[in-house]
């Protein structure tokens, strides 16, 4: 646990305490690397689990490329019609549905961002670094704070959740000042594959998943926001699966928990 808002209630705060051990304590069991982080949006209150632990990132740092195109875009620094070519050379296994279809195309890169993102396209996702290259990408994620961006030998590199919480923080603050950024969200509301499913339609997100690497990264936009970042090495598709899911529940509950708490306070401060 990194930071906690004063509850001045013992009894809600020790059970928002209790609830966190809890957690704590299923991942201290665990013998796979994993992490979290939450971030509650309007009280400035960190929960987090090896925060700065890296792990390989896998398609969750397929934000990063997507997010820089569209500031520069709404810079006018580049054009989101301007259409990429789509050869043989170009298509990478994996995820995506671009390796399904045919060759010699072109596509707009605001609909390479959004196989990017929608679909975790990896051939759309190589195109769009390479049309930017490593090198800007590197210096675009430093720019913002990051340690690690695009860390590694190839285009996916290493990361953690202190630098997902920044990316994710600069696209939130993107959307909600520009147009282009507003449409860059609703690709992240969508995506064909999910995991964590607790939220709706209020959830925006980008998985990763690769090998034993297994992601979820993102933030819930409700009364009270918050961001949400549950990063994974583990082996087995149904362990992961069901870890992933749990934290994501165990958190909600520690929010709604949090967020009752205070909104008690307050009320008890009006009626006085």
């Amino acid at each position: 646990m990194k930071k906690i808002v004063e509850v001045k209630s013992k009894i809600k705060f020790k059970s928002i305490q209790r609830e966190l051990y809890k957690l704590n304590k299923m991942y201290l069991k665990s013998q796979d690397k994993v992490a979290y982080y939450y971030e509650d949006m309007h009280h400035d209150t960190v929960f987090s689990f090896n925060e700065n632990i890296c792990f390989y990132s896998a398609s969750a740092i397929k934000i990063l490329v997507c997010l820089y195109l569209y500031e520069q875009a709404s810079k006018k620094k580049i054009d989101l019609k301007e259409e990429l070519l789509i050869q043989q050379e170009d298509i990478k296994i994996g995820s995506g549905v671009l390796k399904d279809k045919p060759v010699n195309q072109k596509y707009s890169i605001k609909q390479l961002v959004e196989y990017t993102l929608v679909e975790s396209d990896n051939t759309a996702y190589i195109k769009l670094v390479n049309y930017v290259t490593k090198e800007k990408l590197i210096e675009y994620g430093k720019s913002l704070g990051a340690d690690h961006a695009l860390e590694g030998k190839d285009l996916f590199g290493i990361t953690n959740c202190h630098d997902m919480i920044i990316y994710w923080k600069e696209l939130y603050r993107f959307a909600n000042e520009d147009e282009l950024g507003k449409e860059l969200k609703g690709f992240l509301n969508h995506p064909s594959y999910k995991i964590v499913e607790i939220f709706g339609d209020n959830y925006y997100r980008k998985y990763g998943s690769f090998d034993i690497a297994y992601h979820e990264c993102g933030f819930v936009e409700e009364e009270n926001p918050f961001y949400l970042f549950i990063m994974t090495q583990k082996g087995k598709l149904k362990d992961r699966d069901k870890f992933v899911r749990k934290t994501a529940k165990k958190l909600y509950k520690i929010h709604k928990m949090l967020i009752s708490a205070l909104n008690d306070e307050n009320e008890q401060k009006i009626s006085k």
